[in-house]
């Protein structure tokens, strides 16, 4: 069967070869088409130059004259891309159509870098690490960069020209230095081409090139300077960072004392100033009637410093030991403050301090209308500019009802050992009478509201 189409093929190409040269007889004698076809050639896209038994017959689209009956094998073939065979029977009487879309001819294409590991971007997309594979490139021209941590950045180009496949070998080449940093003051914040490196000191392998220094601390004018790399080098930057000044705001309660610093007088308090070095200053205040204030106040390099001193009263003050807590304690029958437990203790109170009271007698009234006794007066001569410890004033004032499970009911204190979980506890009944309950025998436990109002 081949032999036959190939003879076909071959006859039929030798006709219609025949039938192209110019007659060499004054008359040629007239042929039997009835055995004849044609072929309309086409290709996307147009222009493929066409075969037939290796002899180019023109380029698509193409229109055959009349050709014998047979099945002929057609080649397309085109710069750029693939060439395609279309085999094609010619019946008679008929024109056949003949159409291929022609595959666009591509390469594959390997980048590998030595060493290998280094990123490799086109178009500003990362495509993988050395080594690349970029299978079925299409024709045409390409380019990349190949980059690698400690290494000079190369870009690459290349041109795919036909089917076959392409290596691309880069030697990428070292581009590290050193870098020392240091800076007074130290530990200043480090950021290198807007990126942060820790504190100084810093020393470090850096890509050789300029790079932008920034020391920033605060309380200092940031430091920035530009700095070169080279190559296999080591670069030393020594940064004396500028101080930047604070500021000082000073009050006292009350206000309108009057103000020293360093021994320089500065009028009265309150008192402002935007700018001052940094540094320790000894700031004195003073004022009638209250004790003088010496302090030293240390502005911190650009931070504003704001101090408000309270002076002493130079007037007598008596500190009182009143217990237990809830006791009211009223000052020439002026109510002061109830006493406050100290801690979590049941007995003992915080101290009651009176200030700023005038030379002579005062009466202190202790009171609570649960207490026994339930008023106690006590008669204290104040000196000015003394403190008056008064002995302890002490008052016997139930907060506790327990009642137990045999229909006993006792009014007393809880004692500071009491807890919730404890299986037995001791119970206060009066001054110096203490007994110890079993917890299993207690129905209740019920505390007293023993506040009396002022």
């Amino acid at each position: 069967m081949m032999k036959r189409l190939f003879f076909s093929a071959v006859c039929s190409v030798c006709a219609a070869a025949l039938l192209l040269l110019p007659s060499c007889e004054k008359k040629a004698p007239e042929k039997d088409m009835s055995d004849y076809g044609s072929m309309s050639i086409t290709s996307e896209p147009s222009g493929a130059e066409v075969s037939i038994l290796g002899k180019v017959i023109g380029t698509t689209p193409y229109m055959t004259k009349p050709v014998p009956s047979a099945m002929y094998i057609v080649k397309f073939a085109m710069d750029g891309y693939d060439p395609a065979w279309l085999p094609v029977n010619v019946t008679p009487g008929r024109q056949v159509e003949a159409h291929v879309a022609l595959v666009p001819e591509n390469a594959t294409v390997i980048i590998d870098s030595n060493p290998s590991g280094a990123h490799v971007q086109m178009n500003g997309k990362e495509i993988g690490d050395t080594p690349v594979l970029l299978p079925d490139l299409a024709l045409g021209s390409y380019s990349a960069s190949v980059q690698m941590q400690g290494y000079t950045r190369r870009d690459i180009s290349w041109k795919v020209q036909n089917g076959r496949p392409i290596l691309i070998n880069v030697p990428l080449m070292n581009n590290i230095g050193t870098l020392t940093l240091d800076s007074d003051p130290e530990a200043a914040e480090i950021e290198i081409d807007g990126q942060s490196y820790g504190v100084t000191p810093f020393k470090d392998f850096i890509e050789q090139g300029q790079h932008k220094v920034r020391l920033s601390k605060n309380g200092y004018k940031p430091y920035e300077k530009i700095v070169t790399v080279n190559r296999d080098e080591t670069t030393e930057l020594n940064a004396r960072m500028e101080m930047l000044p604070g500021s000082l705001t000073i009050e006292s309660v009350p206000s309108g004392a009057a103000l020293f610093i360093n021994g320089i007088d500065y009028g009265v308090t309150p008192y402002s100033r935007d700018v001052i070095d940094a540094g320790d200053y000894t700031v004195r205040l003073s004022k009638d009637g209250y004790d003088t204030l010496e302090q030293l106040v240390t502005v911190h390099p650009g931070e504003p410093m704001n101090r408000t001193f309270t002076l002493d009263s130079n007037l007598g003050t008596i500190v009182l030991s009143v217990n237990p807590p809830g006791m009211n304690v009223y000052l020439d029958g002026k109510f002061i403050c109830r006493t406050e437990p100290e801690g979590k203790s049941r007995d003992v109170s915080k101290r009651v301090t009176i200030k700023n009271l005038s030379s002579g007698e005062h009466t202190v009234t202790v009171s609570n209308k649960h207490a026994k006794p339930d008023v106690q007066n006590i008669t204290v001569k104040v000196g000015k500019g003394r403190t008056e410890q008064v002995s302890e004033i002490k008052a016997w004032l139930p907060d506790t009802t327990i009642v137990l499970k045999n229909g006993s009911k006792y009014t007393g204190r809880l004692t500071d050992k009491y807890t919730d979980d404890a299986k037995r506890f001791m119970f206060r009944h009066s001054a110096g009478i203490t007994n110890e309950y079993n917890r299993s025998d207690v129905k209740e436990i019920i505390p007293l509201n023993v506040i009396d109002g002022e």
